[in-house]
């Protein structure tokens, strides 16, 4: 009877544990990818102003902006674009292997690439939900 009583308790746990693991909340909502997009936008702005970029970085960083604001349009209706969050993160990677950006907008920037990767990643997982 014992074993039986374990045995039961073990396969309504686990079950639970499962289940759990499939209907988990999306990490990212809709309003979560837009907040991410624009404080890219946002941080990239800001090292405009504090850092002098050669004129290929600054197109690298106009192209990886324009690719986030496409996204983010398509974003608005409903479609993740991964082939527009991976220029734009490709982009924007490359200008942080190839400068000098001061301390704070360099960390602040690589931070938004983190994220970004993080929520690609996470719509690879099947977890964000519009």
């Amino acid at each position: 009877m014992k074993l039986f009583t374990l045995t039961a308790a073990t396969l309504f746990v686990g079950t639970g544990l499962l289940s759990a693991q499939f209907e988990a909340e999306p990490k990212y909502d809709a309003g979560a990818v837009t907040a991410l997009v624009d404080r890219v936008h946002q941080d990239l702005d800001h090292a405009y102003g504090v850092f002098h970029f050669s004129s290929g970085d600054r197109d690298r960083l106009n192209h990886a902006e324009k690719d986030l604001r496409e996204f983010s349009q398509k974003w608005e209706h409903g479609k993740f674009d991964k082939g527009q969050l991976n220029g734009a993160i490709d982009s924007i990677q490359h200008v942080l292997d190839n400068n000098k950006l001061p301390a704070e907008q360099r960390e602040a920037i690589s931070g938004d690439v983190t994220q970004l990767r993080r929520m690609r990643e996470a719509y690879e997982r099947h977890e964000i939900k519009h």
